[in-house]
């Protein structure tokens, strides 16, 4: 009985779903200023990334002390 309901539930979703989506106003289409061509804004992010001119080293390890409580068992 259980599995019925769940079914009939699913298929009442669907069918409200789909009427929801009919009555929905059509979107305008696409104007020349919505279009990004991605010469508006700069690129972000990390400009050294990806250039070969970064050198990364490791840092050093440094014994410290854990600050909160969480951790440690202390």
């Amino acid at each position: 009985m259980r599995l019925l309901r769940m079914v009939a539930l699913g298929a009442a979703g669907v069918v409200a779903y789909r009427l929801w989506k009919q009555r929905q106003p059509s979107r305008a289409p696409v104007t020349a200023y919505e279009v990004d061509y991605g010469d508006a804004t700069p690129p972000h992010g990390d400009a050294l990334l990806g250039t070969g001119s970064a050198q990364f080293t490791a840092e050093p390890v440094v014994a410290a002390a854990q600050s909160s409580r969480g951790f440690g068992g202390v």
